[in-house]
């Protein structure tokens, strides 16, 4: 699928590195970091210019982000009820988690963008399923994007002969903490259910 995306890349440059970010901060799972890691590394071999891969990463990322949390925030529970979830969120376990993610909503959006960037579009609907804000929202999602932005395509164009091996590597990362992170999310939300705690 990568080599796909990279050929595309080659020939329609931006447009493509923008539908696929966007695309994927949306929630689809395509390479979107390995793609900007590999932009970064062909702007430093002079075929894309880096400052327009950070305008294009930024704004694409952020576009898909907030689709992702308005629809939540506007449809989501409509949407899960028309589906044959009702009992899903009424049930304590996914209102403890509601209630865990509204305590930390702060730190779990502006991380998301750029530490475990694969639960990016999950957090996008918590946020708007627990009804954070708009403006909250989004302060946190550009501040963590412009982080995920320079950092990737920067790592790209540092390491432009070992883009590949710097890809492989953040994922491997990613999916590590991601694991981590959701056994420690699933602990808290069954203690917390199991000892009748809010």
């Amino acid at each position: 699928m990568l080599s796909f995306f990279l050929s595309s890349l080659l020939i329609y440059k931006y447009a493509v590195l923008f539908l696929v970010i966007a695309t994927a901060s949306f929630g689809f799972p395509i390479p979107a970091t390995a793609l900007l890691i590999a932009a970064g590394a062909f702007a430093a071999q002079g075929y894309f210019d880096l400052y327009t891969i950070f305008i294009c990463g930024f704004f694409a990322s952020t576009l898909g982000d907030v689709i992702g949390y308005c629809i939540s925030f506007r449809y989501g529970r409509d949407i899960l009820v028309r589906i044959g979830l009702k009992n899903l969120l009424i049930s304590p376990k996914f209102q403890a988690l509601e209630i865990l993610f509204a305590r930390h909503s702060t730190f779990t959006i502006f991380s998301s963008r750029f530490l475990t960037t694969s639960l990016g579009p999950t957090v996008n609907i918590l946020a708007g399923l627990t009804k954070i804000t708009y403006k909250k929202f989004l302060f946190y999602d550009i501040a963590g994007e412009f982080i995920y932005v320079i950092l990737f395509a920067g790592l790209g164009y540092i390491f432009s002969d070992q883009w590949e091996t710097i890809s492989r590597i953040s994922g491997d990362t990613t999916s590590i903490l991601v694991l981590i992170i959701i056994l420690l999310v699933l602990f808290t939300v069954l203690w917390r259910a199991r000892n009748g705690k809010k």
